[in-house]
Formats: C-alpha cells, sequence, structure tokens
C-alpha cells in the first residue's frame, strides 16, 4: 500500500519566506562544523533524504534570540558551544564560545549544514524578535476566526520559504487533535463545530508546509486503560480523522510511548497466584486474561490501513520490551512473551511511515523494574539499542522517515549550546549506519 500524498507539496508561492531567510542567515556558526553527507550511498540504512529530527530536540533554539535579531536588537547574543575541529567525532572537542543561532531562521540553517533533511515540527513558536515573528493563535478563546486564520496560514507561508530556502521538507507535526469526538454512538460523539474549524485550519497550514502527514506526540487513547473496547473505539476515532485528513493529502498519525505495546486485557476473567514480574507467590487474585496481542497491535488490527498509520518511537517500544514482559494467559498462568520491536514493524511495513530514532543507554534494571534505559544522543558509544539490526530487520529498507530524538537535548543556561551539538552527533551517527 503505498501512500503518496494526493496534494502538490508546491502549490503554494512562499518565495518571501526564503528571501527573509536568505537576509537573515547568521553568519558564522555555520562555518564551524562540516555537514553530513546528505546524498544516498551503497548500503545505507537510513537515505539522506529520510534522515530527520523532530524540532524537540532543539526546543531551546526557536525560543531564543537569535543571532540577526540580536545585533538588530543591539543586545548580546546567547553564548555557547558548538564542537571544535575534531567534533564530532572526539565529541569532548567542544571548541570556543560563539554565538548560538536562535528562532527557525538559524535552526534550519544549522540542521541542513549537519545533513538533516526533513524536520517535524512539536509546535510552531518561537522568540517574537526572530524573523517572521512569533506563530498567531489560530483559535483565541478557542475559537477560529477568519482573521486568526488568515494569520496563521500567513505564518505558514512564511515558515515554508524558511523551509524551502534550506532544502528541507516538513514531514510532520505533534500537534491539535481534536477530543469531542467519542464515537459514532456516543452522546455528544460528532465533533464539535470550533474542533472541526480548528482541525481544517491545522491541516491547511500542514498542506501549506507540504507535509505528508500531521499527528500528536501521544498514545491512540489513553494506554493505562487496557481493557481491548477503549482501544477499539479510537480505531474508530482516527479512522474517521484520517477520513477528514485526506481531503488534504495527509495522513494523521499516532505516536507510541511504553504502554502502547503492553499486553491487551482482551480475555475473561482470571484468577492469578504468580506476582507478574517476579513469579513469587500471591494471594489469588482477579484480572481480564491476556491472549499476547498488544494494545498498538489492536489498534492496527481495526483500522484500515488505507488510512491509519503509525510513528513508532523506538526507544519506547525498547523500554517497552524492558518492561512488559510476562503476561497472565486466558487460563490465568504467567506467560513470557518478550516484545520484539523489529519484528512488530516488519510484518506491517507500510502501516510504519515514521520512526522516532531515540537512543538508550541500558540502566541495568532488571526487567520489568523501571523503563530499563536513560536517553543519549543517537550513536552515542553508550548506546545499548542495537539500531544497525533494527533497521536491518524491519524490511522496505529506505522506506521509513526517521527523525533524531533526544529528550534531554537541551543543556539550559549552563550549557546552550548543547542540543546543537547532540544533533551534529546525532545525524553524523545517522548518516553512518550501514547494513
Amino acid at each position: 500500500m503505498a501512500f503518496d500524498s494526493k496534494f502538490n507539496r508546491r502549490r503554494f508561492m512562499v518565495g518571501a519566506g526564503a528571501a527573509v531567510a536568505a537576509a537573515f542567515s547568521p553568519i558564522g556558526p555555520a562555518s564551524v562544523f562540516t555537514p553530513a553527507q546528505a546524498s544516498a550511498a551503497d548500503g545505507r540504512l537510513i537515505p539522506g533524504g529520510k534522515l530527520g529530527t523532530i524540532a524537540y530536540s532543539q526546543r531551546d533554539v526557536p525560543t531564543r534570540v537569535g543571532i540577526a535579531a540580536s545585533a538588530r536588537l543591539g543586545v548580546s547574543p546567547t553564548m555557547g558551544r558548538l564542537g571544535g575541529p575534531n567534533f564530532p567525532q572526539d565529541p569532548t572537542d567542544l571548541g570556543p564560545l560563539v554565538p548560538l543561532p536562535g528562532g527557525w531562521v538559524e535552526l534550519f540553517e544549522f540542521l541542513a549544514n549537519c545533513g538533516f533533511k526533513q524536520i517535524e515540527f512539536a509546535g510552531y513558536g518561537q522568540n517574537a524578535a526572530n524573523p517572521g515573528g512569533d506563530v498567531p493563535n489560530p483559535a483565541p478563546g478557542g475559537v477560529t476566526t477568519p482573521q486568526s486564520r488568515a494569520a496563521y496560514l500567513a505564518y505558514a507561508r512564511t515558515l515554508r520559504g524558511f523551509l524551502d530556502a534550506y532544502g528541507l521538507e516538513a514531514i510532520g507535526n505533534h500537534g491539535f487533535i481534536p477530543n469531542t469526538w467519542n464515537g459514532p454512538n456516543s452522546p455528544g460523539g460528532a465533533m464539535s463545530a470550533q474542533d472541526y474549524e480548528r482541525l481544517q485550519t491545522e491541516l491547511e497550514f500542514a498542506a501549506i508546509l507540504g507535509t505528508p502527514f500531521m499527528g500528536t506526540g501521544s498514545d491512540p487513547t489513553n494506554a493505562g486503560n487496557r481493557n481491548i473496547e477503549p482501544w477499539t473505539v479510537a480505531g474508530e476515532k482516527w479512522e474517521a480523522l484520517n477520513t477528514i485528513s485526506q481531503q488534504w493529502g495527509i495522513h494523521l498519525y499516532t505516536h507510541n510511548h511504553s504502554p502502547a505495546y503492553n499486553f491487551l486485557q482482551d480475555g475473561p476473567m482470571v484468577t492469578v497466584t504468580e506476582d507478574r514480574v517476579t513469579g513469587r507467590p500471591i494471594p489469588p487474585t482477579q484480572v481480564r486474561g491476556e491472549s499476547g496481542k498488544r494494545l498498538m497491535q489492536h489498534y492496527l488490527d481495526v483500522t484500515d490501513p488505507a488510512l491509519c498509520v503509525i510513528e513508532m518511537d523506538v526507544y519506547w517500544a525498547h523500554v517497552a520490551q524492558h518492561q512488559w514482559r510476562w503476561r497472565y494467559d486466558w487460563e490465568g498462568n504467567r506467560v513470557e512473551d518478550i516484545f520484539d520491536p523489529a519484528a512488530q514493524v516488519a510484518k506491517q511495513p507500510q502501516r510504519y511511515q515514521l520512526f522516532h530514532a531515540k537512543d538508550g543507554d541500558a540502566t541495568g534494571e532488571a526487567p520489568g523494574v523501571g523503563n530499563g534505559f536513560n536517553f543519549i544522543p543517537f550513536s552515542d558509544p553508550r548506546s545499548d539499542i542495537d539500531y544497525t539490526n533494527f533497521y536491518r530487520s524491519v524490511g522496505a529498507k529506505g522506506h521509513y522517515n526517521s527523525n533524531y530524538e533526544q529528550d534531554n537535548a537541551p543543556g539550559g543556561s549552563s550549557d546552550p549550546g548543547q542540543s546543537l551539538r547532540f544533533s551534529r552527533i546525532s545525524a553524523a551517527g545517522m548518516a553512518a549506519l550501514r547494513g
């Protein structure tokens, strides 16, 4: 099943935004690092054209005043370290203090020079002092007006121009998903008029950016509820939402954290006498039996494969492998059933259109205890997630849109250049994967 967007990604004219990006291109920071190779090469597991990042990893950069805006305002720019001549091969070579990029224009230039091609957004806002200003509120007070919609879409054209100026493509966004749809037969289940207008506005914004996907950073529904019924309803909701989004040629995707790959409670009530994690005896306890199907797999099973797609967060899928290792079968027996993230993707690769390429360092915790991993840059020597084997095993080589993410990348005021250095390390590591 192909997911070719029916929307013309070059439909909108955004020359003004590109001109602004060129006019406010920072001088200096781009020259202190060596771009990763962006062109595809034989054996490359992540093609250069699909090497991406979610801007949540660099979320500190859009919010600060950039180099160009600092000069215009007559204030000192934020200073930090982006890496010296031997970085990222030598991650301890932090380099000198230099003015740090800020705002979308300067961030896009930096990321393009790292070798990134695709950008997944986690919101569109930036510091208002930077070129293009801050994103207007599309629905002040919860209501989308003709004026708020027009201002919001004008900002989309500006943002698209910034992307085009550096040869970048929008691949998705973690953004607005309506809450008012609860099921076709639920009281008040129809989407509210306000949510419908807001969704249409967000879809048009995404279409202007040229992205084929728009989604959420959350699971399809509350993953703390493992009963089969709410996950079936979630499938109905996302099918309905994708029917709307397809009018714009956009697929709406869901995300995952570790609970989404816990076991679905889909069986009869059973009596168990062993602790799920330790196997130690416990007083007889009533629980709902589990067939072994995972929550997200049920979501896939009940949704139309031509409509509903998924973004797998590979880190959290490996946390799920660590956490959800035992289940209670329909007779109440404790059964070991270890999750395999790569096999999960390989059996249905077209359903997995995007990855969060997030790396992890094993904590040494016992199976079933804690998360099992800590966040680190992609390809860090401490990595305990075998990404080479993962990409070799998922099939459909070159199909997936891989976005580097690191939840703890920003270094705060003590190290404001950290998220950008980690981006350099990760882009180089993603480009170096071979299979």
